[in-house]
């Protein structure tokens, strides 16, 4: 089973809030990499992040394109 969690984030090019939706399933443990582009710049922003216990305990954003 997966939850689905919403992350305001700063677009990495336009600096501006965005909301990103993440679907993490129940019994993931550690971390992964996604692409979302940003919804006001169109610019490819890729998160990084840790999960433990369920919680998202760490985000980075870069750039995309890389």
């Amino acid at each position: 089973m997966s939850a689905e969690t919403t992350l305001n984030i700063t677009c990495h090019f336009c600096f501006n809030q965005i909301d990103v939706d993440l679907e993490i399933d129940q019994s993931f443990e550690g971390s992964d990499m996604e692409i979302y582009d940003c919804n006001i710049c169109c610019n490819p922003n890729k998160l990084k992040y840790t999960v433990t216990h369920g919680l998202i305990i760490n985000v980075h954003v870069s750039d995309g394109n890389e």
